[in-house]
């Protein structure tokens, strides 16, 4: 069993917590009290390489994924768009086997799912201003900014009642798109960091952070490939001087946290 699979099974978040792990890339796993996972945007696999060979080392994976997706077992899964290291092909046929699995998403993977020929009975498209409620938590689509590159891309807001968790998805520091996630000021920010592809760099997420109004700030989408540069000394430098009463959490691959800490 791989440790991230061991830190999974053995960090149990009490009443009123979550635990919330770094997949690597951009993706994630919460861990609720009852023991459900839900899944954001995993990539566990070399889809993006194996697709895209023209660019040759531009798109290998630096990191091995901290599973395989047929040992992820999760009840829920959000997808944030698109591309291939936040919907896995190579990865999804796996993630699917999970037994009444619900997925939300946008409409342009619902419709790729479709051609694929997959099983979409529990797959929901979400816009933003959409919200889909499960018991224990409830999800709130909100817009970002991923340009001509992903035009329907998505944020997610979760929230457990007693904290709530903003994953921004692939987004620029447009703060008239931002505005939904905004106005909600969740506890916790799940920001990119590599500042390529139109993605926020260290600064601009601290900045966000900052008008989030976030207790905890998670940096992600950064050292998977090299094309995809990342320097998380900037967010570390920033983050003081834009939110300072924001906690910084940088997670090794497959480490996790518990929000709120106990200590609180």
């Amino acid at each position: 069993m791989s440790t991230f699979l061991q830190n999974l099974n053995s960090l149990n978040p009490g009443k009123d917590q979550i635990a919330l792990f770094w997949l690597g890339q951009a993706g994630f796993v919460i861990k609720t009290s009852s023991g459900e996972l839900i899944g954001i945007d995993p990539y566990l696999s070399d889809y993006v390489q194996r697709t895209i060979p023209e660019v040759g080392l531009g798109f290998k994976r630096l990191m091995p994924a901290p599973c395989r997706a047929e040992e992820l077992r999760l009840d829920y899964l959000l997808i944030s768009h698109e591309h291939g290291d936040h919907y896995d092909q190579d990865s999804i046929g796996d993630l699917m086997r999970s037994k009444n699995l619900k997925i939300l998403t946008t409409p342009t993977v619902v419709k790729a799912m479709e051609e694929e020929g997959r099983d979409t009975s529990q797959v929901y498209a979400l816009y933003p201003g959409d919200t889909k409620a499960f018991e224990g938590f409830s999800v709130l689509g909100v817009d970002c900014d991923h340009g001509e590159l992903s035009k329907d891309a998505l944020g997610f807001i979760l929230d457990f009642g007693f904290t709530s968790v903003y994953y921004s998805g692939d987004t620029a520091l447009n703060m008239d798109r931002l505005k939904g996630a905004v106005e909600r000021q969740p506890d916790v920010a799940i920001l990119p960091i590599n500042g390529a592809f139109g993605n926020l760099d260290g600064e601009q997420a601290a900045r966000l952070a900052g008008a989030l109004r976030s207790r905890y700030c998670v940096p992600c989408h950064f050292w998977t490939f090299p094309l995809h540069l990342g320097n998380p000394q900037q967010i570390i430098d920033s983050l003081p001087k834009y939110a300072e009463d924001c906690e910084l959490c940088l997670f090794q691959q497959g480490e996790g946290m518990l929000f709120p800490p106990k200590s609180l």
